[in-house]
C-alpha cells in the first residue's frame, strides 16, 4: 500500500468514526463517556512524547523544538479566541441541565459556569468553527506522520480515539443550542471532512514548499498541538468531572501504556 493510499484509508476511517460519534446524541439521550475521553487524552499524550517528538528530532535535530512551542501556541490562540469551553456558556448549560452532557464536578471553593464570570459567546457556531479548524490541524498531523508507515498508524489511532468523543460533544452542543437534527448532522459531517482536508494541505505543502526537513517541522508542530489538546483541554476538563478519579486516571494510564507498548513493538519489529 502506498503512502497516499494508507493516508486515504486513515482519513476515511476517521471521517466515518467522527460521523458515527456525532450521530449518537441525535438519536437519543446518550451521555458522553468521560472514560473514553480520558483514554484519548492518554493516547494523544503518549503519541506526542513516545512517537511524534522523538521522530521529529531524529529527522530534523534539536532545531525542530521551537516548532513544538509554535504548535502549542497555535492551538492556545485558537481556543482563546474561537473554540469554546464549558465555562459560562448558556447553550452548554442548557445541554447540561437537559442531561445531554455530564455535569461538571463542583469542588469546594471553586465556581463554574455563569458563577465564574466567564465571557459569554454564541456557543454553537463558534464551537463548530473552532473545532473544524482544529480538526484540519489533526489531518495535517496525520499527513506529516504518515511519511513513515508505523508512525502514521499510531497517529491515526490517537486522532480516532479523540475524534469520536469530540464529534459526540459537538452534536450535543449544537442540539443544546437548538439546531435541528439534520442541520447538526450536516455540520458534524463538515467538521469531520476537515481531516482529509488537513491531510491534503500537508501533502500539497510538502510538494510545493522547498523547505528542508519540512516533515520534521510539521511533526514537531503537530506534536505541540497534541500536547496542548491533552494537557490544556482534555485533562483539565476531566478534573471538573464527577466520575471516579481512579477510573479516569486508569483510563489515562491505559492510553499512555498503549502508546508505549506500540513504541516497543514498532522498534522491536
Amino acid at each position: 500500500m502506498t503512502e497516499l493510499q494508507s493516508l486515504a484509508l486513515y482519513t476515511f476511517a476517521i471521517l466515518a468514526g467522527a460521523v458515527a460519534g456525532g450521530v449518537l446524541p441525535l438519536v437519543g439521550p446518550m451521555r458522553r463517556s468521560d472514560l473514553l475521553l480520558s483514554f484519548s487524552g492518554g493516547v494523544m499524550l503518549g503519541a506526542a512524547f513516545f512517537h511524534m517528538l522523538p521522530e521529529a528530532i531524529e529527522l530534523g535535530g534539536a532545531g525542530v523544538v521551537p516548532w513544538v512551542l509554535l504548535g502549542f501556541l497555535a492551538l492556545y490562540l485558537l481556543e482563546r479566541f474561537v473554540l469554546i469551553h464549558i465555562c459560562g456558556e448558556p447553550g452548554m448549560n442548557r445541554a447540561l441541565s437537559a442531561g445531554t452532557i455530564a455535569a461538571p464536578h463542583h469542588h469546594p471553593g471553586h465556581v463554574h459556569g455563569d458563577e465564574a464570570g466567564c465571557e459569554v459567546h454564541t456557543l454553537g457556531l463558534a464551537a463548530w468553527v473552532g473545532m473544524s479548524i482544529h480538526t484540519m490541524v489533526d489531518g495535517f498531523a496525520l499527513g506529516a506522520a504518515n511519511h513513515e508507515a508505523g508512525l502514521g498508524l499510531l497517529v491515526f489511532i490517537a486522532i480516532l480515539a479523540h475524534k469520536i468523543p469530540s464529534s459526540f460533544s459537538l452534536s450535543a452542543i449544537l442540539r443544546g443550542e437548538g439546531y435541528g437534527r439534520m442541520k447538526a448532522l450536516w455540520m458534524n459531517a463538515f467538521f469531520a471532512l476537515m481531516v482529509p482536508l488537513g491531510a491534503a494541505v500537508y501533502v500539497g505543502l510538502r510538494e510545493l514548499v522547498a523547505v528542508e526537513r519540512f516533515t520534521a517541522f510539521a511533526l514537531a508542530f503537530s506534536g505541540g498541538t497534541f500536547l496542548h489538546l491533552s494537557l490544556s483541554d482534555i485533562l483539565p476538563d476531566l478534573h471538573r468531572r464527577a466520575g471516579s478519579k481512579w477510573r479516569l486516571t486508569g483510563a489515562l494510564l491505559a492510553g499512555l501504556a498503549l502508546m508505549w507498548a506500540l513504541k516497543l513493538i514498532r522498534h522491536g519489529a
